[in-house]
């Protein structure tokens, strides 16, 4: 069962007469359940595809399938209802409601999408205590550390049981030890719900722990490796 298929993913942004070819006919495919490492210079393509994946961007053409659905085939309000409901993100910068506490941060995504507020508070109280922040509940993002409010998105991407999870630099503002307990955490979070999960991140030995690496030059796939680990 694939969660993801790109087929020939094209992104070209246009700067007054100037094209910039970002994505340059991009295919993979990625399994229900795998987690994978997306390295590459600044520059590659990395966030763009993303984004693109997240449907947060559009392509130029070419076609994305999120669990054998295309979302770009609906129109903006489906695209925004599909994207809360089937996709889960972890952004470098975090993004949580600084007027809102961890938990209600959580359950934030679960109660846009309808779901009724005793059922999503107790999942995101479940997935709290997963990442560790059981006794955090209460506690806004200022009173968080960087590592405590990365864990709060991380739970926050989950609360909708996204068919893809996707995270752009999600250590990228941490300290090299919270740097490694994210990355720990991401492989927890991993075998123990079967989430699928695709990182970018410049962090060549979290890459290299994980069980497949895409590396990405110029808006094309270099390599796409799968590990002896």
């Amino acid at each position: 069962m694939l969660a993801v298929e790109v087929k020939q993913l094209k992104k070209v942004y246009q700067f007054g007469e100037q094209e910039i070819n970002a994505l340059n006919g991009i295919n993979f495919a990625v399994k229900k359940g795998e987690i994978v490492a997306v390295t590459g210079e600044s520059g590659s393509g990395k966030s763009t595809l993303l984004h693109i994946l997240g449907t947060l961007d559009s392509p130029s053409s070419g076609e994305i399938f999120v669990d054998y659905k295309n979302p770009f085939s609906k129109n903006d309000k489906l695209v925004s209802s599909f994207r809360n409901l089937h996709i889960g993100f972890i952004f470098q910068h975090n993004n949580l409601l600084p007027e809102f506490n961890a938990l209600e941060n959580v359950m934030m995504p679960g109660l846009i999408a309808g779901k009724k507020n005793k059922i999503v508070k107790e999942k995101a109280e479940n997935l709290l205590e997963t990442v560790g922040l059981t006794k955090r509940l209460k506690h806004y993002p200022g009173q968080l550390s960087g590592g405590e409010q990365q864990r709060v998105a991380i739970a926050r991407a989950l609360i909708n049981d996204p068919v893809l999870v996707l995270a752009d630099e999600p250590s990228g503002n941490l300290d090299s030890k919270n740097a490694y307990l994210i990355h720990d955490l991401f492989k927890e979070i991993n075998k123990k719900y079967q989430s699928t999960i695709l990182v970018v991140t410049h962090n060549n030995e979290f890459a290299d722990s994980l069980p497949r690496r895409i590396r990405l030059r110029d808006g094309i796939v270099l390599s796409d490796d799968k590990s002896q680990i």
